[in-house]
């Protein structure tokens, strides 16, 4: 027996953080069918006041059915009143589904309704025995309204509360007054049985909806990662040689439509053997690092950069003539000379060997015939003593 309270207790406070986590979920679903199922409820009391009118006007009834029909009549319209109003104030609460107001407000609403239904009942006692409105509204209420438990706990037992002492006043048969407190009873309790397996369900549902959104933005963030890692250098962060390349292509494209001149320089890092063999490799990949970032702050936003593997990188600069490429690639290989790699406590020096190819849109040159022509001038800036950069002549080049 203690081990079932002790779990009955673990339950209920489970189930309480639950609840507390879908709360705003529930009042912004509440909201939502507020502003749908208001006008609808008091569309339908409009109709029985609109019935009930004209059952006034076309027949001469008794005074017991007279005063019946009269109080019916006032009774749906204050109840339509009440929901259309119940519904604009939702509207309003559009985008404030979180605090007291808007769960105060569903929670009004499920009273307000079981309370006019009771109304409707204690004045059918008059001509009728039946209770059927308020089965009625009692199962509708606990469909449409989310309500926690306990919240729904309190309406129900306040509802039959009323009910009880409603039907007291207008039923005089005791037999029957004691069916209708029993099967009133009975309908308080389905209603709030109801209301707890919908809500159980709504949580339930509403926590494994937040745990897939989760996952899913979890794997787009990994799938983004993924990407990233597919399209760029993992040392350098750079584009990697087949991302560089497909871009490459495209803007060369694009250069030819617009008629705009393109350059390419290529860079290859002077004796970085050295750099690994006398630091050892975590030196030489500070290296790259520092000169994928050097390289990165020289050039221009719409310019690419990439590293095409070892010590060799590459930019595309769109746009560009070969003399002002020219000056980019002198600008670059400066601040190679003069901005030693920081490591532990030593700083590395080093230079760069750049080779520069350049073509007109008129020209029509793809990717390969300049890449070829950079690779041909960074070979001669090599021959010629490194720390330097030399343009090619174009495709008709050579070293000789």
């Amino acid at each position: 027996m203690a081990t079932f309270f002790t779990n009955l207790r673990r339950t209920g406070a489970r189930w309480g953080v639950e609840h507390g986590l879908v709360a705003d979920a529930a009042t912004a679903t509440n909201l939502n069918r507020l502003r749908v199922f208001g006008p609808a409820v008091a569309g339908i009391n409009a109709l029985y006041v609109l019935a009930f009118l004209l059952q006034g006007l076309r027949q001469t009834l008794s005074e017991p059915i007279a005063t019946w029909n009269a109080d019916l009549t006032l009774t749906h319209l204050a109840m339509g009143l009440w929901m259309a109003a119940a519904s604009y104030a939702a509207r309003g609460l559009r985008h404030a589904h979180r605090g007291l107001l808007p769960r105060a407000l569903a929670l009004a609403v499920v009273a307000g309704a079981l309370l006019f239904s009771i109304l409707v009942v204690s004045i059918d006692q008059a001509v009728s025995n039946n209770i059927t409105t308020f089965l009625i509204t009692c199962l509708v209420s606990s469909l449409v309204i989310y309500l926690r438990p306990l919240n729904a706990a309190l309406v129900y037992l306040g509802a039959y509360a009323v009910f009880f002492w409603a039907i007291d006043n207008s039923q005089q048969d005791s037999l029957q007054l004691l069916s209708n407190r029993l099967s009133g009873l009975a309908v308080c309790g389905m209603g709030w049985a109801l209301s707890f397996l919908l809500w159980r369900k709504f949580t339930t549902i509403a926590l494994q909806q937040e745990h897939l959104d989760k996952l899913q933005a979890e794997l787009q963030l990994k799938q983004k990662e993924l990407e990233r890692l597919t399209r760029l250098d993992g040392l350098t962060g750079l584009y990697n040689r087949n991302t560089f390349v497909e871009l490459t292509r495209k803007e060369l494209q694009r250069a030819q439509r617009q008629g705009s001149a393109t350059a390419i320089l290529l860079l290859d890092l002077d004796h970085f053997k050295q750099v690994n063999d006398t630091w050892g490799h975590p030196a030489g990949d500070a290296v790259l690092k520092h000169v994928a970032a050097l390289v990165s702050s020289s050039i221009r936003s719409t310019d690419l950069a990439g590293r095409l593997g070892g010590e060799e990188f590459i930019v595309l600069l769109p746009g560009t003539s070969a003399e002002a490429g020219r000056k980019i690639a002198e600008k670059i290989r400066a601040r190679l000379e003069a901005t030693p790699t920081a490591w532990e406590n030593i700083r590395i020096p080093h230079t760069a060997s750049i080779g520069l190819s350049g073509t007109s849109a008129a020209e029509k040159r793809d990717f390969e015939s300049l890449y070829s022509d950079a690779d041909k001038a960074l070979y001669v800036a090599k021959q010629r003593g490194r720390n330097r950069v030399i343009a090619s002549a174009g495709p008709a080049y050579c070293t000789s």
